[in-house]
């Protein structure tokens, strides 16, 4: 019954259109009112994000100087050495003065040798985890001091003129030359007072190509009959060998 009642009003507008097409078309033509503005709640205003500039980077030396104190050891930045070899100049120049052990003993550096930051970094985990250790465990008593020679030297290899420049003028290179003990023993890289002192700088020498591409010392040839030279630079278009004698 709904349904006919729809139907019979949809058929009664239709007559109705038809019976005045020109209301109907005035109705059609008719504009319509504007739309009526929509009421918005008023909104807090929109507070601007501050733009906040990116951290300036931390110089690698500055990084490379925190890792190596927090290790243990004492070092400070100095200014550049003096370059009179073109070729020589250190990227991160550092004192090392010492290296604190894990159980707290301090091993000096007489020499306070200046090296690039990176390169004291792997010297002082050498003696902090080998040497120390090591000769603690062979003689019973404490390593207290290591001779290193100056590190940065601005010189040809071997101190020959004209030859291409040493890893020390890059500052990359030590020459161990003595390891001092707390009951007054000193352990020469030159000569061994017994065969136990012998048997630990042949292990102290072995366990150094670990640490290090570069290892020479006695008997690899004249310039390194009264030192171990230790230094960390690449060897071969690859990189991809050590020299160890």
């Amino acid at each position: 019954m709904a349904g006919f009642i729809s139907r019979v009003g949809v058929i009664g507008s239709l007559l109705l259109t038809l019976a005045c097409p020109a209301d109907a078309a005035r109705r059609r033509d008719r504009p319509s009112p504007p739309p009526r503005p929509v009421d918005l709640a008023p909104t807090a205003p929109v507070q601007a994000t501050p733009v906040i500039p990116p951290a300036s980077p931390t110089p690698t030396g500055s990084t490379c100087l925190s890792r190596l104190i927090g290790a243990g050891a004492v070092a400070q930045v100095v200014p550049a050495p003096s370059t009179p070899i073109a070729g020589c100049g250190i990227a991160s120049p550092v004192r090392l003065s010492s290296v604190t052990l894990a159980n707290g003993d301090v091993v000096t550096l007489p020499d306070q040798p200046i090296l690039d930051c990176e390169f004291a970094t792997t010297l002082a985990d050498f003696l902090r985890v080998l040497v120390a250790p090591l000769g603690a465990a062979t003689f019973g008593a404490k390593v207290t001091s290591v001779g290193t020679g100056p590190g940065y030297e601005c010189r040809g290899r071997n101190r020959m003129a004209g030859a291409k420049v040493s890893a020390h003028g890059a500052g990359l290179a030590a020459d161990i030359t003595t390891i001092d003990f707390s009951d007054k023993r000193r352990v020469s890289v030159e000569r061994h007072d017994d065969p136990l002192e012998a048997t630990y700088f042949r292990a102290v020498r072995a366990a150094a190509c670990g640490w290090f591409t570069t290892v020479l010392g006695p008997g690899a040839d004249a310039f390194h009959a009264n030192n171990m030279h230790v230094d960390v630079e690449q060897h071969g278009s690859k990189a991809d060998y050590r020299i160890c004698q």
